[in-house]
């Protein structure tokens, strides 16, 4: 297979034409229609990718309310994670008056926050091999079920440590809302859906932090400290309600672009080789071809009850429309039934949806392979931008309320109300990245000749989102350096454009990842998100003590250097991206 000399040794036409995973045809070539009154006229035939097999049960096929309720739930999950994450930090004065036995500093204090978003990363490691081996669905409802039985706990806790436990479960409890939920979001949608439903679970993400950081204030001045807990409780167990009820399994067998699995064959002995079929993508460059070896190929006659795909025209495998597979299972046959291609399938019921996904082994590689994405570069660009984003995110939302308790703001009870900036640049952030990143899609796949949707096409978007990101991080350490009567606007405008940027940059970078890599898309969150949680884990420990020996000025202006090399990164996957997918190509068939 190809590797890096040969992806930056092909012509740009070469590179063009390539089809690698996560190029697919979006437009069909144009068709010349003859109109009755007289003249022609030609249309493009838009495509769904990935290829819906006829089963009600493929999540492509869902209804849309079922869809809907699904991805609602989930990002109510996304939403409450946040909200208990951050609740806590605006509320962090208020120990020492609820507890004067147990006198804290404010490093110790932040310790909550700083734990919890470090289980939040570490806890994918375990999660989203298990999601892969079990389900989604079962993942999704066992984290819902920890958040919440930790919540409660914690709020019947009244010592450090035990609060600084019950935090390191409630982010262990929220790690599936960052990597599990997103593919979840991906399976349900064709390629050119993406965009916007990806939008709306990302600003559900970033705004739970920040009502959070608005409301947990309140709630602990005025309700008293055990009542952040409970309040929190409360949402947790609405959503592990309805993640019972509205989250289906979203894993489906259907193999599109690809060779069947012996294990998932419903009976392999009788009617398939005993030999395993390698698991190999047939989405690959134009040069190369794929030979079956003879131990693999079945010869003989298949039962009619069964299928594997249905072909098309076509009989290119190189192609994207060669093979259009249909879900590896005991079909029924329908009563109208004149032949043996004639079937139907079971509909997909209400109780069906509340049933598990099937059982897929191979423990010790599903554990391995979030690390096998560290060969793929856009992996460790995605994993850095979101890091510095989220820690920038940690330090304003636990430096910022602290800062406008003393003079010359004097806020009290109302430092929540610093997160209003960062809600408006989250509701702006979610609103461009719907109206854009698959209208660019769609709009450039119109201009290509082979009618090819790229990865790398939503990406430029980010680039303005970077930029007040990376800006922000400067305005609020110069508006906290030199405090005034109205600097608090500042410090307003500056966490809003870092929060712009946390909408939008993880959105268009999660669609990125399953678009090109598809199903290791999930192991690249589990990377993207441990460092996710180490970044503001070390800036959260360091930047009180940073910030008492230099002030604000110089730890924000660090953290905007950094932020800023973070973000210069994408330039080489927007001049290169392609030929660094074809050049990772092997390594994406081969943990398919």
């Amino acid at each position: 297979m190809p590797g890096w000399k040969y992806a930056f040794s092909l012509s740009r036409e070469a590179v063009k034409a390539a089809t690698p995973p996560g190029t697919v045809r979006l437009i069909e070539p144009t068709t010349t229609v003859v109109i009755p009154e007289g003249g022609v006229t030609t249309t493009d035939r838009f495509s769904k990718y990935p290829l819906p097999t006829p089963d009600p049960a493929d999540p492509l096929n869902w209804a849309p309310w079922r869809k809907l309720a699904c991805i609602s739930t989930v990002s109510l999950y996304a939403f409450v994670s946040n909200f208990i994450s951050a609740c806590i930090a605006p509320a962090l004065p208020v120990w020492n008056l609820e507890f004067p036995e147990d006198q804290r500093k404010i490093e110790e204090l932040m310790q909550f926050v700083a734990y919890n978003i470090l289980l939040l990363g570490f806890g994918n490691v375990f999660l989203v091999p298990v999601a892969n081996i079990f389900g989604r669905r079962a993942i999704v409802l066992i984290s819902a079920l920890i958040l919440f039985i930790s919540t409660a706990v914690g709020a019947t806790t009244s010592n450090f440590v035990g609060i600084l436990v019950v935090r390191c479960f409630q982010g262990f409890g929220s790690s599936a809302s960052e990597t599990v939920v997103p593919a979840v979001v991906g399976e349900m949608y064709f390629v050119h859906e993406r965009g916007r439903w990806m939008a709306f679970y990302t600003a559900a993400l970033a705004s739970g932090s920040v009502v959070g950081g608005i409301s947990g204030g309140y709630i602990a001045v005025r309700l008293g400290w055990f009542q952040v807990f409970w309040v929190s409780a409360v949402l947790a167990g609405i959503t592990f309600l309805c993640s019972v009820l509205f989250v289906p399994e979203t894993i489906y067998e259907r193999g599109a672009h690809c060779l069947p699995i012996q294990r998932n064959l419903p009976r392999p002995s009788r009617y398939w080789p005993r030999t395993p079929a390698p698991y190999l993508s047939l989405v690959t460059l134009p040069s190369m071809r794929m030979t079956l070896p003879s131990r693999f190929r079945y010869t003989g006659e298949l039962d009619p009850t069964y299928t594997w795909y249905q072909p098309s025209s076509s009989g290119d495998l190189s192609s994207s429309t060669a093979m259009t597979p249909t879900r590896l299972s005991k079909q029924v046959r329908s009563s109208r039934a004149t032949g043996p291609g004639n079937f139907s399938y079971h509909p997909y019921t209400f109780s069906d949806s509340l049933k598990f996904g099937m059982y897929r082994g191979r423990i010790k590689y599903q554990f391995m392979k979030p690390w096998y994405t560290l060969r793929l570069p856009a992996t460790w660009i995605a994993m850095l931008q979101y890091g510095g984003l989220v820690g920038a995110v940690a330090v304003i939302s636990t430096i910022g309320p602290q800062l406008l308790i003393l003079p010359p703001y004097d806020w009290g009870a109302d430092t929540g109300l610093l997160f209003i900036g960062a809600l408006i640049g989250i509701v702006f952030g979610a609103i461009t990245t719907a109206l854009l990143a698959d209208r660019r899609l769609k709009a450039f796949a119109k201009k290509q000749d082979h009618g090819y949707a790229e990865p790398e096409t939503r990406l430029p978007i980010m680039l303005p989102a970077l930029a007040l990101g990376t800006g922000g991080l400067l305005v609020f350490g110069f508006c906290a350096q030199y405090p005034g009567e109205y600097q608090w606007i500042g410090l307003q405008v500056a966490y809003g454009m870092v929060a712009f940027a946390l909408t939008q940059v993880p959105s268009l970078w999660f669609s990125y990842l399953i678009d090109a890599y598809n199903q290791l898309a999930s192991d690249c969150f589990a990377m993207i998100c441990i460092l996710r949680g180490m970044v503001p884990f070390i800036w959260l420990l360091f930047v009180i003590q940073w910030i008492e020996r230099d002030g604000y000025l110089v730890p924000f202006g660090g953290f905007t250097v950094i932020m800023g090399v973070f973000s210069l990164l994408i330039v080489p996957i927007l001049w290169a991206g392609k030929r660094m997918r074809i050049a990772t190509a092997r390594y994406v068939v081969g943990n398919q």
